[in-house]
């Protein structure tokens, strides 16, 4: 017997244009929705990938101050819950919350809005960065959504 679909978000696709803000949606408490105004007003992080420096929010930060929702705070719900970045192009990727959670991996994953001290521009004004992530592959330009999902459980 195969498990329970698990609903996901279908972001709304300006074609691959500019993003001008973001929804954070799925197993959190406080849903909302950021533009470059709400994730400057947040404490600012900054990492270097090759020869660029970016400068943004933790995205372990960004969503804990979204409060995760009952259970996907716990131990055992971080490690089998994960956030799907989405683009506006319709590129999505996904980021195990283990990665990210200060107790596992503690990568440092940032939502970025600016690149060497200078607003993203043609990228959007979000763009997910995985800074350890050897080719690049599950950077996210023009960021459209971030859901977090838990993985239904098996028997």
């Amino acid at each position: 017997m195969r498990p329970p679909a698990t609903q996901h978000l279908h972001a709304t696709s300006t074609r691959g244009g500019p993003s001008a803000q973001f929804r954070l949606v799925g197993a959190v408490a406080r849903p909302a929705t950021y533009d470059l105004a709400a994730l400057q007003a947040l404490p600012a992080a900054s990492v270097t990938v090759g020869e660029h420096t970016y400068t943004g929010v933790r995205l372990w930060d960004l969503l804990d101050a979204a409060g995760l929702a009952p259970g996907a705070g716990s131990r055992r719900e971080i490690l089998a819950s994960y956030v799907v970045a989405t683009g506006s192009d319709g590129y999505r990727v996904i980021v195990a919350l283990a990665e990210i959670a200060p107790d596992f991996g503690n990568q440092p994953d940032l939502v970025a809005y600016a690149i060497d001290g200078a607003p993203l521009t043609s990228g959007g004004f979000a763009r997910l960065v995985v800074p350890n992530d050897r080719k690049g592959g599950r950077h996210v330009s023009n960021l459209v959504s971030l859901e977090v999902l838990v993985a239904p459980a098996t028997r």
